[in-house]
């Protein structure tokens, strides 16, 4: 018993554990956890099968989907594209109707709900769900649901590294924290074609660590089967958000308690030892979670119990993913009309938004009591550890909105493609033009850990207030449009995780930054008509 537990502790404490390096759950502990009574068709889920999906055997489950007419729904295949280890990123587009392309499902006018599995590729079960819902929703018990809403699947979002069995992928970047800066082909990929297919609803297919750190400094393995949260970003809007946490959460939690499955709220602990606490997700805006609810979107992320553990119980794993999913699509279908006129109404308003624009916030702080199991018994236990609840925030600096962001022409290229693929648009002056602007002076520049779950604000500015005379060509992006909040987070430079943080709009001198602001005051009609927009 006692070389067990230490087996235990060894393997939390490791690095992210791999399918070669995992906790082995002792007998008690997987005796709580049975699989659920009900029937999933999935490669990994037959009788007798010891091993994951492969890439060749999902693109196998995807063909057969869309190449068998069906009397009751449609299913159409996307390539979005090829990744770096030269694997196939594949869509699936769902709809009653048949349409071969984006442009022909957004012509149904009906609510597009986004499913997207294994952004992390050691987290197989959401990636098996999305196979056994896809397969739910063109010929089975979810196809009348796509009288109301249409569905777009990504099952495997980080294809190479589920290959090789790890969290990033090829490139060694965590895609779930670049939704706002997009520098990772994968991440790209997928804005694409959310460009031209917005979704008013997303579920994050992920799986959360078992043991690790949660052994090292509570003693205990995670209890609960789920864990689960919506958009937490301040500037999220607060009617998408209630939404979320009113309706659609409370059916998602009720669904899966109906099979025995416990949920909690999603929660994290960071690499310090000693450090007891534990965070409620983070507020990042390119975590995807709030990427796509900074949209307007209702989004969730659907997290089970997993990472390091192989493929212990996973057809209890993959079962949560799937009626946790099949609740919130089950909400979206009946309610498609609110859903669509929400989401609509939000990204009008965002249109005309004059409010500020929050780079800096802190979070609420609370003492709670943390289900946890015992490693060898499998008996409850507890911990009482203090939460920093990221749903609960405090704005600490807040600064106007500008009208827009003017940039030379020169050094806009390695921004504009991402603004596009943000949904953004542009505009360029036709001659030059003096203008009332705000200027960004840097004072202090750290490096910052991309791969945390908040990245940190790795630039400290100063704005000053300043003239400039803008050159013929140079662009203007402006704020006045669906993606304003979105754009205004990636480029002001001290928000976590701005493009300009990344270096794409410094100087070379790197004490200013070619970035600058417009104040709304100065969108005079005098500048307004030198301007040629894309929109």
């Amino acid at each position: 018993m006692a070389a067990m537990l230490f087996a235990t502790i060894v393997t939390a404490n490791a690095q992210e554990p791999t399918s070669r390096q995992r906790l082995h759950q002792s007998p008690p502990v997987l005796a709580r956890y049975p699989d659920i009574g009900i029937t999933l068709d999935t490669p990994a889920l037959r009788y007798g099968r010891t091993t994951l999906t492969s890439q060749t055997e999902m693109e196998a489950v995807i063909d057969d989907l869309v190449s068998v007419p069906k009397s009751s729904a449609h299913a159409a295949k996307l390539e979005l594209g090829i990744t770096p280890g030269r694997n196939k990123l594949l869509a699936l587009m769902l709809s009653r109707e048949v349409v071969k392309t984006p442009a022909q499902l957004a012509g149904l006018g009906r609510p597009i709900v986004w499913l997207i599995g294994q952004q992390h590729g050691n987290e197989p079960a959401g990636g098996e769900a999305m196979l056994a819902l896809a397969k739910a929703l063109a010929n089975g018990e979810l196809t009348p649901l796509l009288e109301k809403i249409s569905v777009v699947i990504v099952p495997r979002a980080n294809p190479d590294g589920a290959a090789v069995d790890t969290r990033e992928n090829a490139s060694g970047a965590d895609i779930n924290r670049d939704h706002g800066t997009l520098t990772q082909p994968e991440v790209r990929m997928l804005h694409a074609l959310v460009r031209q297919l917005p979704p008013a609803l997303v579920v994050d297919a992920h799986e959360f660590t078992v043991g690790r750190r949660w052994v090292s400094k509570l003693g205990g393995l995670q209890a609960v089967d789920m864990m689960v949260l919506s958009a937490t970003h301040p500037m999220v809007a607060s009617s998408v958000r209630r939404l979320a946490d009113e309706v659609f959460q409370p059916a998602l939690e009720a669904a899966v308690g109906r099979h025995g499955l416990t949920s909690f709220v999603y929660h994290t602990t960071s690499a310090r030892a000693g450090d007891r606490s534990i965070s409620v997700g983070g507020n990042a805006p390119g975590i995807a979670r709030n990427a796509f609810g900074l949209m307007g979107a209702v989004s969730f992320l659907i997290e089970t119990r997993g990472v390091g553990v192989g493929m212990e119980g996973f057809q209890r794993r993959v079962a949560a993913h799937y009626l946790a999913t099949k609740a919130v699509l089950e909400v979206a279908a009946a309610r498609s009309a609110g859903l669509q006129a929400a989401v609509t109404a939000v990204r009008a308003a965002e249109s005309g938004s004059v409010a500020d624009i929050v780079v800096a916030h802190s979070v609420a702080r609370n003492s709670i009591r943390l289900p946890l199991i015992d490693p060898l018994t499998g008996r409850d236990k507890f911990a009482i550890v203090d939460m920093l609840d990221t749903r609960v925030v405090t704005d600490i600096e807040a600064r106007a909105r500008p009208a827009g962001y003017l940039i030379p022409a020169a050094r806009a290229a390695s921004l504009l493609a991402r603004i596009e693929l943000m949904g953004g648009s542009h505009c360029a002056l036709s001659s030059d033009t003096a203008v009332a602007i705000e200027r960004y002076e840097i004072f202090d520049r750290v490096e910052a850990d991309r791969r945390a779950i908040n990245p940190d604000r790795s630039l400290s500015v100063r704005i000053l207030a300043d003239h400039v005379v803008a050159d013929r060509g140079d662009v203007f992006i402006p704020l006045d449009q669906p993606a304003g909040t979105r754009l205004a987070l990636a480029l002001e430079p001290d928000a976590p995780g701005s493009l300009s943080a990344l270096e794409l709009a410094i100087d070379g001198d790197g004490s200013t930054l070619a970035l600058i602001r417009v104040p709304r005051a100065a969108m005079t009609p005098s500048f307004a008509e030198k301007l040629a927009c894309t929109r």
